[in-house]
């Protein structure tokens, strides 16, 4: 069995090997996820941030037509003469040219919102900010945005105002060398819409929040965007990111164990609000080495070796099932075989050089039984199963050796089971004196060789066991529900002489022993050679 153990030793190392590198790779394959996300988030924020400024830059470009226009800088500069009440019809000037220079930009770049604004800070004309609409005291001088383009800067931030604006303003002269006569200020909502548009742009998954609530989202195609709403819950812990708090990006985090995110404050106006803006991306890991199957698509499953695995499959089975014919099939039908022959008396003992391996000394040891049993002689020998031992011995031509008449076929059973001795022989209790020889019949015992007095006395005592052993068979029989009509005693003698004589000749025993027992319901004999 040498060669099937060191194959199961060998398939038990490749399982072993088949289960660990798979958990290996696992967890290399998260850790490189991992990383991977990690650098993809960096990205992205600085991504989202370039594309913020670059915008801003872009916009400010459109505002040079609100600056440029006449009308504009005008009743700005008329306006500002004035630090009391404006003039109604400043107001609606300043809006009509607002309108009409705000048509000219194209739709996709169009502003939300624009305000036009004298040197004290007032908005003299608005578009889009209906908020504004009857107010007279509406100013934004106060924001540092609004502030530094009255002194002639141009500048970009992100307010909170109803909602979250990104803006751009510039200042608007009118007489060259002098302050400015106000500025302009251009607006966008940060919506869904505007984020969306920086997701298409950038690639990256994106929402804007502030005051700790989520305020718009955008993601690229494939990614759940409600995924985002995830990091509402997240916000909170915020304050204790050391990073975020003093350079104002955070360290990636991973949230809900279902979504990679890092956030960045939006600087200016808003990071003292806690505005700011999440990139987030689906983290490439797997759960369990099966993982590897879910998440592989089409195209990886084709560049799988599928023909070497089923190869491999194929090889290693037939080597096995061969190796396991050879030292373990193969064998075993030797041996049932010889043993078969064994029992068929064709052979009186095994032969041990026809095996090899454990059956070899199996065989060996079968033969120094037998070997002992036969040494002992005397020593009596197990009950003897009178069909196995036998064979078919008919009591008559169409009879077997235990089928007496009155009795079916299905009536006649083999005799088998343990040997009956004094202790542990079953017998019923008698119902009453046993039945006169003539009422069963009888027949004188035929002689034997050797007999004399002695083998009177013998025959006589021969005689009245097997009359006790008749009794015992009837009255079981009887006792299990069998006919005994036409069962006599004559024939039954008949039938234990001829075993008897068989038995006697075939292991040379002085005498044997017969005794009833039941078997599967019926009455039975057994008959148990002895020596002395």
């Amino acid at each position: 069995m040498l060669l099937s153990r060191f194959w199961y030793v060998i398939l038990a190392v490749l399982l072993g090997i088949a289960v660990y590198v798979p958990y290996l790779a696992m967890s290399m394959y998260n850790r490189a996820g991992a990383r991977a996300m990690g650098e993809g988030l960096s990205a992205d924020s600085q991504v989202v941030s370039w594309y913020l400024r670059d915008d801003a830059r872009t916009r400010s470009a459109h505002l040079i037509k609100f600056a440029l226009d006449q009308d504009i800088s005008r009743n700005l500069a008329e306006a500002s003469k004035s630090e009391t009440q404006l003039k109604s019809n400043l107001r609606d000037k300043v809006t009509d040219a607002l309108k009409r220079v705000n048509a000219t930009i194209p739709k996709e770049q169009a502003f939300d919102a624009v305000f036009a604004i004298d040197q004290h800070g007032r908005v003299v004309g608005h578009l889009g900010y209906e908020q504004a609409s009857g107010m007279e005291d509406f100013e934004l001088g106060g924001y540092p945005v609004v502030a530094d383009a009255l002194h002639g800067y141009i500048r970009d931030d992100t307010l909170v105002l109803d909602r979250m604006y990104r803006v751009v303003a510039r200042p608007v002269e009118h007489v060259a060398g002098n302050l400015p006569a106000g500025a302009v200020v251009g607006a966008r909502i940060i919506d869904d819409r505007f984020a969306r548009e920086l997701s298409d742009r950038t690639g990256a998954a994106i929402a804007f929040y502030v005051n700790g609530q989520r305020v718009s989202s955008g993601a690229p195609e494939g990614f759940d965007r409600a995924q985002l709403d995830q990091i509402v819950g997240d916000l909170k812990y915020l304050n204790e990111d050391k990073d975020y708090q003093e350079k104002g990006r955070s360290q990636v985090r991973l949230v809900g164990k279902m979504l990679g995110v890092q956030y960045a404050k939006l600087p200016g106006e808003a990071w003292t609000l806690g505005a700011g803006y999440v990139v987030a991306r689906l983290p490439t890991s797997v759960d369990s080495p099966l993982g590897f199957l879910v998440q592989a698509d089409d195209k990886d499953k084709a560049q799988a070796n599928m023909l070497l695995a089923i190869v491999a499959f194929v090889v290693a089975a037939l080597v096995g099932l061969m190796f396991s014919f050879l030292e373990h099939t193969r064998p075993l039908m030797v041996f049932r075989r010889e043993a078969q022959r064994l029992a068929k008396g064709e052979a009186d003992q095994m032969q041990p050089s026809k095996f090899r391996g454990a059956y070899r000394k199996i065989a060996s040891d079968l033969n120094d039984g037998i070997d002992a049993v036969a040494a002992k002689g005397g020593v009596p020998r197990r009950a003897a199963d009178l069909k196995q031992v036998l064979g078919d011995i008919p009591d008559e031509p169409q009879m077997s050796a235990f089928s007496f008449p009155g009795e079916t076929a299905a009536q006649a059973e083999p005799v088998s089971g343990p040997v009956p001795t004094s202790k542990n022989l079953p017998r019923p209790p008698r119902k009453g004196p046993p039945a006169p020889p003539g009422a069963l019949g009888s027949a004188p015992r035929p002689p034997v060789a050797g007999d004399g007095v002695g083998g009177d006395a013998e025959a006589a005592s021969e005689e009245a066991e097997w009359r006790q052993v008749f009794e015992d068979f009837v009255r079981t029989k009887q006792e299990c529900g069998e006919a005994t009509d036409g069962f006599t005693y004559e024939k039954f003698r008949q039938t234990l002489t001829k075993n008897r004589d068989t038995l006697i000749t075939r292991h040379g025993a002085q005498s044997v022993k017969f005794s009833v027992y039941v078997k599967e319901g019926k009455a039975a004999l057994k008959a148990s050679p002895l020596k002395s």
